[in-house]
């Protein structure tokens, strides 16, 4: 059951990653403003993507040290 919680939360961290890019980079609709901060849309980004490769990982070598069913 941890493998399966682990696989998907990792899968979801790697989604949301490249989701985070591309809402922060796609046009708005009304005022202009400040524009997206770019430091911390790519660091949300990197943070993401390093845990979901992490998590996914993980579950890899727990699979093949069969700590986990």
């Amino acid at each position: 059951m941890k493998k399966w919680i682990l696989l998907i939360c990792g899968t979801f961290l790697l989604v949301l990653s490249f989701w985070t890019l591309y809402y922060a980079y796609t046009p708005k609709v009304g005022p202009i403003g400040n524009g997206p901060n770019d430091k911390l849309v790519w660091f949300q980004s990197i943070t993401q993507f390093v845990s979901g490769i992490s998590a996914l990982f993980l579950v890899f070598n727990l699979r093949k040290n069969n700590k986990i069913n």
